[in-house]
This record gives C-alpha cells, sequence and structure tokens, in this order.
C-alpha cells in the first residue's frame, strides 16, 4: 500500500463519527478539512471534547452536500486525497417523518460527490458511510458483503442509494470508492437522539438523583453494537488499499436494546429485573422495587427489523478490524462519560 493520506475532506464532521474520524488522521500527521451545515449554528461540542477544536491542520467549511454546484466547487478547492462522506440523515425514526428530505439527505449528496470527483479528482479516493440497514429484514444471520440488499424503511432506502451509486461509480468510471456498511457503532460522543446514548445519559441522571426513569421503543431489537472509534479507524485503511470494495463492519454479536439498557444500568450498581410483555413490560429496580424503564408506545417504529448482526470477516482479513469493546466495557464507557458531564454540568 504506497497511498500516502495528506489532505482528507470530511462531510459531516460535526458528528460522531466525523469528529472521530478526523482526531483520528489528524493524529497520523494528515491534514483535514471538515465540513457542516450552512445556514446554522455549527456546534463543535465533539471537537472540543477530543481537542481538535482548534487544531493548525484542521480547516472548518460550511457545505450543503445536496448542493451540486457546492459539491464541485468544494472538490475543485479542496484537491482531497480522500473523502469520506459521512453527513446526513442519519436517524431511522426521523426518515418516516421526512422520506423525501432523508433520499435527499443520503442519496443525492453521495451523487452529487461521485460527480465532483470524477469531475475535479478522479484520483482521490471516497469512502461512504453506507449502513446495515440496506439490508432491510435479512433471512439469514449473520449479514456480509454477499448478503441481500432489501431496505424496508426510508432510511434504508436512501442508504441503499447511496451505496448502489458507490458501486455503480467505482464499476462505471474507475473511481477509488468504498462503502463502509456500518453496524450500530456507538461511544460517548454519539447524538442523544440514538437510544444507546438516550439510556447512558439517563442511566447517569439516574445516578445522580436528577431523573427516575427512561422511556424507550422496542426492547427486543437485537442489533450488533460496536465502538465507534474502530470503526472509523477501519475507514481509513479502507482508503489506503490498492483497491476499492465494500467492507461489513460489525462485532459478529447481537444484543437486544434490553441488554443494553441492563448492561448500563450495572455501571451504576443497579440490577435489573425485568416484568411484563410488549407495550407493558418495565424494567424495575432489584431492592427498591423502582420502575427503571418504561415502554412508550409512541417510540415504537412503523418497521423494526427483528435482528442485525454482521459478519466481518473480510475487514478482520484485509483491514485489521478487530473490536475492541464488549457491550459490558461500551455501556460503562458511555455512562461514566455522561456522569463526568453531568457532575460538570
Amino acid at each position: 500500500m504506497s497511498f500516502q493520506l495528506r489532505n482528507a475532506l470530511v462531510t459531516g464532521i460535526g458528528g460522531q463519527d466525523g469528529a472521530l474520524l478526523a482526531a483520528y488522521l489528524l493524529e497520523r500527521g494528515g491534514a483535514v478539512t471538515g465540513t457542516h451545515r450552512p445556514h446554522r449554528a455549527f456546534d463543535d461540542w465533539r471537537l472540543r471534547e477530543l481537542g481538535i477544536a482548534a487544531h493548525p491542520r484542521l480547516r472548518l467549511v460550511a457545505l450543503d452536500p445536496v448542493d451540486t454546484a457546492a459539491c464541485a466547487a468544494a472538490v475543485a478547492d479542496i484537491k482531497p486525497d480522500a473523502v469520506f462522506h459521512l453527513a446526513g440523515q442519519s436517524r431511522v425514526a426521523e426518515s418516516f417523518r421526512d422520506p423525501r428530505g432523508s433520499i435527499d439527505a443520503n442519496g443525492s449528496s453521495t451523487l452529487n460527490l461521485l460527480e465532483a470527483l470524477r469531475a475535479h479528482a478522479p484520483n482521490a479516493r471516497l469512502v461512504l458511510a453506507s449502513s446495515a440497514e440496506i439490508f432491510g429484514a435479512p433471512e439469514r444471520a449473520p449479514q456480509d458483503e454477499a448478503t441481500p440488499l432489501a431496505a424496508r424503511t426510508p432510511y434504508g432506502v436512501s442508504k441503499l442509494l447511496a451505496h448502489a451509486a458507490v458501486g455503480a461509480w467505482r464499476a462505471s468510471y474507475g473511481l477509488h470508492a468504498s462503502s463502509a456498511i456500518l453496524f450500530n457503532h456507538e461511544s460517548p460522543l454519539r447524538d442523544e437522539a440514538f437510544v444507546t446514548r438516550k439510556i447512558s445519559r439517563a442511566v447517569a441522571r439516574i445516578a445522580r438523583g436528577l431523573d427516575r426513569e427512561v422511556l424507550l421503543g422496542n426492547l427486543d431489537a437485537r442489533r450488533d453494537f460496536g465502538y465507534a472509534p474502530d470503526f472509523v479507524a477501519a475507514m481509513a485503511k479502507m482508503v489506503a488499499r490498492d483497491d476499492a470494495g465494500d467492507y461489513v463492519l460489525a462485532t459478529g454479536r447481537a444484543a437486544s436494546i434490553r441488554d443494553f439498557a441492563t448492561a448500563a444500568f450495572a455501571a451504576i450498581g443497579v440490577a435489573l429485573d425485568w416484568r411484563g410483555e410488549g407495550a407493558d413490560e418495565v424494567g424495575i429496580e432489584r431492592g427498591s422495587g423502582i420502575a427503571r424503564v418504561r415502554v412508550d408506545a409512541a417510540l415504537l417504529r412503523p418497521f423494526d427489523a427483528p435482528l442485525l448482526v454482521g459478519d466481518a470477516a473480510k475487514a478482520r482479513r484485509e483491514l485489521g478490524f478487530a473490536p475492541s469493546l464488549d457491550l459490558a466495557a461500551l455501556a460503562r464507557t458511555m455512562v461514566e462519560a455522561d456522569l463526568a458531564r453531568e457532575r460538570g454540568a
């Protein structure tokens, strides 16, 4: 591998993955231009927590990836060696409310960047943050790169469009374009709209006596929960390979939302006993009898795949990908970070 990444364009640098990836690249000597949405105040709290907000090799620019001309101008100006396309609409629940917006944010933006690279930086390399939602409700588990694609949610369709475009532009135009098929990947930098961070923050607030319980949706949904820094490191390694391709990034272990909540409460020394079924299920604190987790029917999605778990054998073999935290350690890491934030607040 002779490729040297000197100048990276990271879309969506304000998000969990964008901030973590920027920190990873800067630590290794590269320069990073990170994009954020125009027409709104940019919150750099993740960059500040990682200590890179004022890094001399970090440049921040406003870019709407849905704007075709703006994408072309940005690529022509920055002349990146690599583009990591992480920006977009990242919430499955939001996609049910605004399916067209999700298609634009995730699908159209990817087409814009691929065309910008083709016109202005054909030797640059691109990695797309794809998603396990492109598999829909697969009949077999675990899922790998050969699993049939059958998205079932508007979010999944938007990611499927982007994923397919990357493969098509790679085959048709010879672009070095790859897709990272990301299963759930969490960290203390997760947005609070995601269920894992919602749980970890609620647990921290309950430990501090600020809240009494947390309301959740489908407790039975089983997902493959990994540690986000492991995933962004693998994405960086994808651009370094001579050949572009698609890679499932996952731990290979499935856990339910109930399991994650149990692990998060265990991090503060609280054991949960689960009683009831469906919308009536409750997580009771052992010893006190206090209900700490309840199901809110309003949080149930129209469709929720029962099991998504990935087989990352290709990534292990070709990228050296290795999950570093199990579920208990991941939940504990997130709870401890939220406890520190609550104490600081």
